[in-house]
């Protein structure tokens, strides 16, 4: 498995389309944080509206928010309830898997690699190591540039700031194994990407937390879309402010009352569960 790995990895970091991605993210980033700059500074604000730009009163209420808020709480609407890393580990792990069965690569895998388990774990553990890796620059971007541009909001707890990245690497790499699963049943890019976004963004806990709601039961911390998009809260931070439609239609009017070490239990539970059932689909089905 660890040849496998090895290979999974050479083969992202050669390509081209990995830094091209992550130079994407970094406009993103710069453009969100420009943007902060215009509604937070009164003078940049003045100088924008005069020069054409149409700054209406949400927009400068969401700077007020912003100044009132810790740079935890813009990396955790950033990373993990806005979507962000949803939807790069659901492209990302759909593109590595569902290719090798497109190109006829799989069987050249397969002859050397008869374990399909093996298979299997070197694609999860390699995009969930290109996933973790992604996290870490796009935090430590995000630091940089806020720095740059002289906010001066504090950093937050560190130590939270620790627990919301790993608690949300753990629920990432549950959906990634979804996603494997995915990619074995369909042997699709496009409809592998499409039911992960579907699934990843908590369509499923969402539906059942709505019929369960009228008994009070909360089904939503069971599944790994709402740990990834809860991930902030995991940490304990009560006054974390959500931005994104998504989450808040997950949590409906509850905070959630989540506990790290049994975020990550779950999350390995379901990767098991997936890892499982994605092997048996693939010793079932043909290779090509």
């Amino acid at each position: 498995m660890l040849n496998l790995l090895r290979m999974e990895l050479r083969k992202i970091f050669r390509d081209k389309g990995l830094y091209i991605t992550l130079a994407v993210f970094l406009g993103i980033l710069v453009i969100a944080v420009v943007s902060l700059k215009l509604v937070t500074d009164p003078q940049l604000t003045q100088k924008a509206v005069s020069a054409g730009f149409e700054l209406d009163a949400s927009d400068l209420q969401d700077g007020q928010e912003f100044i009132s808020s810790t740079k935890y709480e813009f990396l955790g609407n950033l990373l993990f309830s806005g979507g962000l890393m949803v939807s790069f580990a659901a492209v990302l792990s759909s593109l590595m898997c569902c290719q090798d069965f497109s190109t006829g690569f799989a069987k050249n895998i397969f002859s050397f690699y008869p374990r399909r388990m093996d298979y299997l774990l070197s694609k999860l553990a390699a995009v969930s190591i290109v996933t973790g890796f992604f996290m870490l620059v796009l935090t430590l971007l995000s630091l940089g540039l806020l720095w740059a541009f002289g906010f001066s909001n504090p950093l937050g707890d560190p130590v939270q700031l620790l627990f919301m990245l790993l608690t949300g690497w753990a629920a990432l790499t549950a959906l990634i194994g979804q996603n494997l699963l995915f990619c074995m049943m369909t042997r699709s890019v496009w409809i592998s990407i499409l039911l992960s976004l579907v699934c990843g963004f908590g369509t499923v806990p969402g539906l059942l937390q709505l019929f369960l709601g009228a008994w009070d039961l909360s089904v939503g911390k069971l599944f790994p879309s709402y740990l990834a998009m809860t991930a902030p809260y995991v940490t304990g931070s009560e006054s974390f402010s959500l931005s994104s439609s998504l989450l808040l239609s997950l949590l409906g009017n509850e905070s959630p009352e989540l506990n790290p070490l049994f975020s990550v239990f779950v999350s390995f539970v379901w990767i098991l569960i997936y890892l499982l059932l994605a092997s048996r689909v693939l010793n079932k089905k043909d290779i090509c």
